[in-house]
């Protein structure tokens, strides 16, 4: 299955960063500049963040529906620690997309004028992160304020004729320094004006006049599919590939915590963090359980356990149906009453216990015989 393929990949790189972080837990780095890092901190950290790794997609259970033939991940752990491992974040990448497209899809068959485009912006590369990472968010918060402005009257812009957008930022670096850049779909009443754009950037940031801006088309004309732009937008804010284990860790401390997402505009309000990293899954129809477990040996995942399994509307009918079981006890029709206390029987010239009526009568024979 190339899902499984593909996963095992991920997860193969998870591991390595698993065991990179845990011989940095037990090392102290040396040649440090005087205040420059929290040895001890980060230490602890690396120990924490190599035990979530560890813990995270060692098993996965799918459901695959036979009659439709689709399957769908039912069951596994995650460490939703999609800055550090790559499993995490293309399940992220993957739940974002598919619960933001159809957000997208109904803004533009209600507005049949919006032109639907992909937006790229970006800064001069350099070598310290959080500098470059907080120069990039200043700019893109300079020019939407710019928009706001415009769209009162009080300056113009070509940035007001995007009308709603869903955007995320993305860190990559290929050995020449620090390349963060944003992502953005935005949806336009009128075309942009690349060149007109590119100067208002580059007054904003600069240091940079890149602007790139791509209609999304359909595909072979068929019908607008804009899972591959949403692909781009929510893919992983880190690129993986680009990145070695120490520059990953980096990334990780610079932006965890830091908001990578956003929207505005008529595309505000967008779920843009998914509730949970799996799939959606189908209770009226039969599938089979597929168990896989991530074999460190081979570096993927094995299917140990296939076992057909009814739909779970249906199971749950057959136990609401089943007969009731004979021989279960029943409470009498005329229970005795709670204080009345049952005399036990005669056991080795054990006196019997009398119920409270005839102990009285016991306990008083005089009144009795007086009378």
């Amino acid at each position: 299955m190339e899902r499984i393929t593909k996963y095992s990949g991920l997860k193969k790189r998870s591991v390595e960063m698993k065991n990179f972080l845990k011989g940095l837990s037990q090392e102290i780095p040396s040649n440090l500049p005087d205040g420059g890092r929290n040895i001890h901190s980060e230490r602890e950290e690396a120990s924490r963040m190599s035990s979530e790794l560890a813990s995270c997609a060692n098993y996965l259970v799918f459901h695959n529906y036979y009659t439709i033939e689709e399957i769908r991940l039912a069951k596994t752990i995650t460490c939703k620690k999609h800055l550090l491992c790559p499993f995490c974040a293309a399940r992220r990448a993957a739940k974002q997309v598919e619960k933001n497209g159809d957000r997208i899809k109904k803004v533009l068959s209600e507005n049949k004028n919006l032109i639907p485009v992909m937006i790229t912006l970006t800064v001069k590369n350099g070598d310290d992160l959080q500098e470059r990472f907080e120069h990039i968010k200043t700019s893109f918060k300079k020019l939407q304020e710019k928009r706001r402005d415009a769209l009162r009257g009080k300056t113009e812009t070509e940035f007001t004729k995007v009308q709603g957008s869903m955007f995320s930022y993305e860190v990559t670096n290929k050995g020449n320094g620090w390349h963060p850049h944003i992502h953005m779909i935005a949806l336009l009443d009128d075309y942009i004006d690349q060149g007109k754009l590119s100067r208002e950037w580059e007054a904003i940031t600069k240091d940079s006049k890149i602007v790139d801006i791509r209609k999304i088309t359909s595909k072979s004309g068929q019908a607008l599919d804009i899972s591959d732009a949403l692909l781009e937008v929510f893919k992983y804010a880190l690129k993986f590939s680009d990145l070695d284990l120490e520059l990953t860790w980096e990334a990780y401390r610079t932006l965890k915590g830091k908001r990578l997402l956003g929207a505005f505009g008529n595309l505000y309000g967008s779920n843009l963090e998914p509730t949970t990293m799996l799939d959606d899954l189908l209770d009226d129809l039969p599938y089979l359980e597929m168990f896989y477990k991530y074999s460190k040996h081979l570096g993927s995942y094995e299917l140990k356990t296939t076992t057909k399994k009814e739909p779970i509307g249906q199971a749950e009918t057959l136990l609401t149906q089943r007969p009731k079981l004979s021989g279960i006890l029943k409470k009498p029709e005329n229970p005795p009453a709670k204080n009345v206390l049952i005399p036990l029987p005669q056991i080795r010239g054990i006196k019997p216990k009398l119920s409270r009526l005839d102990q009285y009568l016991e306990d008083n024979k005089e009144i009795e015989n007086d009378q």
